[in-house]
This record gives structure tokens, sequence and C-alpha cells, in this order.
């Protein structure tokens, strides 16, 4: 029987494959209020914000993962109550990226349909995938990150025709300030991939040490996300892609190539549930590791069930408005993303640091400090 291990590549693969579901449904329209035509480089200027983040978690991690580098620093009980509040958050996080996947399976069908069965199909995929071996979801996310990338290379493709200069630019220093605030938004939309370094317990190649792997992931796909940003406000304007919902979705109904094909949107959205699958997935993932530090083996089985039946009731119980988990996607995800993602890791790396050196000087060579 073949060991249940991931590789790096598969790891960063899954984080980037489920990070382009909400920078599809955010960027860059929730950037242009404060940003307007500097939104393409608030992206930018996030990674190194992104990059300091994944360093943060992945110290804490180590080779066992998050949730056990949590309980190593805070202990049991301190601890065990900081990965209730990651559960919490990552059963969020699931319970939105259902219903945002089922309502866009909704409106990129010509017929009739219901919420309810988008919502059941998507969320009996991910129970299936999350009782089977992370190895399997991992080389999934492979290709669901090839196809995503091949998809969304097309429609940035065929857009470049598009594009007029003035739009993107010339950018001033007065917008200096609201292209940085608007950056940590972009940072708390790439934040959705924070559970991954729950994963790191399972990869395999843990003995090497690989720093410009990470550097390569998160700076490469932050720059991508950028270099996407920039088609779209060159192909639709600061206005029009403030006022529509989704401007990259927006964006592939314009795309067609006469005698070939013609308004792909329902195609690209579609496809865009490779995304959902991706990030819904990991989340599942990342929750079971979680549950493997507080709960006793007997009840592992039975984690990916309670999440995914947890997850599929909230998101009908917590978004009963049309347009609710738009609005808190907005609003709240990416704030809570930074605190969790960035701030508290900060925090618990710096305790760490700081009273782990002190007890270490404190019992140097068994002497007891006079």
């Amino acid at each position: 029987m073949r060991d249940d291990k991931i590789s790096r590549t598969q790891l960063m693969a899954l984080l980037w494959a489920g990070v382009m579901a909400p920078a599809a449904e955010l960027l860059p329209a929730l950037l242009l209020p404060g940003a307007g035509r500097g939104a393409w480089l608030a992206v930018l200027l996030a990674a190194p914000l992104v990059l300091a983040a994944g360093w943060l978690l992945g110290s804490l991690a180590g080779r066992e993962g998050l949730a056990r580098g949590i309980t190593r620093v805070l202990g049991r009980p301190l601890g065990g109550a900081v990965l209730l509040l990651y559960i919490v958050w990552g059963l969020f996080l699931l319970a939105l990226r259902l219903r945002l996947c089922a309502q866009r399976l909704l409106a990129s069908g010509e017929r009739d349909g219901a919420l309810w069965f988008f919502l059941l199909a998507v969320t009996a995929v991910l129970l299936w995938a999350g009782r089977g071996k992370l190895a399997a979801f991992a080389r999934a996310g492979q290709l669901f990150l090839t196809a995503l990338l091949i998809t969304a290379g097309a429609v940035l493709g065929l857009s470049l025709f598009q594009i007029r200069p003035e739009r993107l630019l010339p950018l001033w220093w007065t917008q200096a300030g609201p292209v940085l605030r608007a950056a940590l938004s972009a940072a708390g939309v790439m934040g959705w991939g924070l559970f991954l370094p729950c994963l790191m317990g399972d990869m395999r190649d843990q003995g090497e040490k690989k720093n410009w792997h990470w550097i390569f992931w998160g700076l490469g796909g932050a720059l991508l996300l950028a270099a996407a940003q920039a088609v779209i406000l060159g192909s639709l304007g600061t206005e029009l892609a403030a006022r529509v919902d989704n401007p990259f979705f927006t964006l592939a109904k314009s795309v067609g190539v006469e005698g070939a094909f013609q308004r792909v949107e329902g195609v690209v959205a579609a496809l865009w549930t490779f995304a959902d699958l991706s990030m819904g997935g990991a989340l599942i993932f990342a929750i079971r590791a979680i549950g493997m530090e507080l709960l006793p083996k007997r009840a592992l089985p039975w984690i990916p069930w309670c999440a995914t039946a947890l997850s599929g009731a909230g998101a009908l119980a917590l978004f009963p408005a049309l347009g609710l988990a738009e609005e808190w996607n907005r609003r709240l995800i990416p704030f809570g993303n930074l605190i969790l993602g960035f701030l508290l890791p900060a925090l618990l790396w710096t305790g760490e640091k700081v009273f782990g050196r002190k007890r270490k000087n404190g019992t140097s060579c068994g002497k007891k400090p006079v």
C-alpha cells in the first residue's frame, strides 16, 4: 500500500488552484473603490505580505503540520482553543465556498435549476474526495490547476487586443496610500490558502530545504494574478469593472473566435468549479488534520462527514438572502484571513522565539539560575 504523502509542488498546486476561485470573484472589483486604476499594482504589492505569512505559517508548521505547531507553542489547553477557532473559521469558509460555487453553477446555466441541487451535488463530490486519500486528491489538484491556467490564459490572451494603456497608467504618487491599503485586501483574498500549512505534516520531502521553491510559487502566483488584473482593467476599464459582480467572467463574455466559438462565459464559469473543489477539498483535509490533534483516533473517519454536513447546512442557513454570501465574501473574509493567516501566526512565532529562548537559557547545562 502506497504511503499517503504529497510533494511540495502538489501542496502549492492545491493552494493556487483553490485561490483562483475567490480571486476571480473578488479581484479587481474589491480593490477598485480605493486603488482605482492601481488595483493591479495592489495585487503585486501584496506579494511580500503573502510571502511573509507563508513563511510564518511554514515556520510554525515545521515537519508536523500547523496544528501540532500551535499546540507545541501554546500547550494543549490554550493551543486546543486556538485550533477550535481555526476549525470554526475553516467550516465557515467551506460553507461560503459551497454556496458561491452553487450560485455560479446556477447562473451559468441557460435552463431553470435549483440552488439546493447544485449545492447538494458539490457537497457530495467534496465528501467523496474528503473520505479518500490526500495523495490522490493532490494529484487531481495538479490537473485542476493545469485546466484553470489554460482556461484563464485563453480568456486573458484573447483579451489582450482590447487593452487600452490609459486605463492602467499613469499612476501618481498621491495614489500610494490607497494602493497600499488595497494591497491588504488583496493579501486577504489570497489568504484563503492559510489552511494549507496544516497539510505540511503529510509532505514526503520533509528533510529537504527548498526555500526557493516556496518563493517561486508564492511570488509567481502573485505575479500571475497581478497580470490578470492588469488585463481585466485594461480591457474593461475601472468604471465597468467596478460595477459588475465578477469582472473576470464578464470579460469572458466578450471572448470569441469568429467561426470557432462564441460566448464561452458559461463554460468558463463551469470550469471554475475545479477551483472550488480544490479549495473545498483542501479545507476538509486541513480540518481533518486539525482534528487529529484534538480528537481520538476512532473519531477521525467521521470528520469529513461532519465537516461537509455542517458546511452544507451552513451554506443554506447562513446566507438566506440573495447576495449575502457575496457581501460577506467581500467585507468579512479578507479581514479574517489576515488575522488568522498573518497576525496570529506572527504573535505565535514571536512568543515562541522570546519565551522559548528564555526557557532554554534558564535550564542551560542543567543549572538553576542564581
